[in-house]
């Protein structure tokens, strides 16, 4: 009898984690339609000034109340070592590690004006299209325009993020890097800030459905190191292909160090 009714309890809580996980995620999406279709466009009549930073700080707002809410229902706990490093980020390439779908919510969430690269689809999608349009954001199309974009944005005092691995992190380890953020690095002569994020129990990785998540409350845990120059990556009067190269060399053995286990 009363492994019966343990068996009923897990089955239980199972049906209610799977049911908070989908009210949150259709939370997101109605969110983000809300947001790309309605408020940006009659805030960007009303306000002077530009519009990206505006759409940017919407942004934030909006994933940081997403992400209380998640936390609210169970599905995660967040804990940020560094935090003030990313609140206090101004002119900062934001490098990390990519094992979730939420990744990016996470960073946009303490980083009220960056911008962000994202895939050609959502170009195309005739939501989300107004969104990363409004907000600055920069399409994944050519290496050399993305590279030069993402310097502008850099020099002129706001924040970039980037994946390296380019898409999310396979089950165990991660995607080799992507050379793309070492040349942001050297052609902006910015300050690296790596960003390291764990997930346990492993959720919301590439090709998980959302009836395959945890049964448990899982939990992030973001590492910001300290900012990093080109100097730091041992790179001067080296040419720039080899320059990039070894900075993501050493980018990847920063984070493969930091995610084993």
């Amino acid at each position: 009898m009363t492994l019966r009714r343990d068996s009923g309890r897990r089955a239980l809580a199972k049906v209610i984690r799977t049911a908070g996980n989908s009210l949150g995620f259709v939370v997101f999406g109605v969110g983000a339609l809300v947001l790309a279709g309605l408020v940006l466009p009659i805030l960007g009549l009303m306000r002077r000034g530009p519009r990206d930073l505006l759409a940017q700080r919407l942004i934030h707002s909006a994933h940081s109340r997403y992400l209380r809410l998640g936390g609210w229902l169970g599905l995660w706990s967040i804990e940020v070592d560094g935090g003030e490093r990313l609140d206090g980020a101004r002119g900062s390439l934001v490098v990390a590690n990519h094992p979730t779908l939420l990744d990016v919510v996470l960073l946009l969430s303490r980083l009220p004006h960056a911008a962000c690269v994202v895939k050609r689809a959502a170009w195309r999608n005739p939501f989300f299209a107004l969104l990363v349009r409004t907000a600055g954001y920069l399409p994944n199309d050519s290496a050399e325009a993305v590279i030069e974009r993402c310097a502008e944005r850099l020099r002129s005092g706001r924040n970039v993020i980037l994946f390296p691995e380019g898409s999310r992190s396979p089950v165990t380890g991660l995607r080799p890097f992507h050379r793309g953020a070492a040349h942001v690095l050297l052609r902006s002569e910015c300050s690296l800030l790596p960003v390291t994020i764990r997930c346990d129990p492993p959720a919301l990785k590439k090709g998980q459905p959302l009836w395959a998540l945890p049964n448990e409350r899982f939990r992030y845990r973001l590492s910001v190191g300290e900012p990093l120059r080109a100097a730091a990556f041992g790179v001067e009067g080296m040419a720039r292909p080899a320059a990039a190269r070894r900075v993501t060399e050493q980018l990847e053995e920063y984070f493969l160090a930091r995610t084993a286990g």
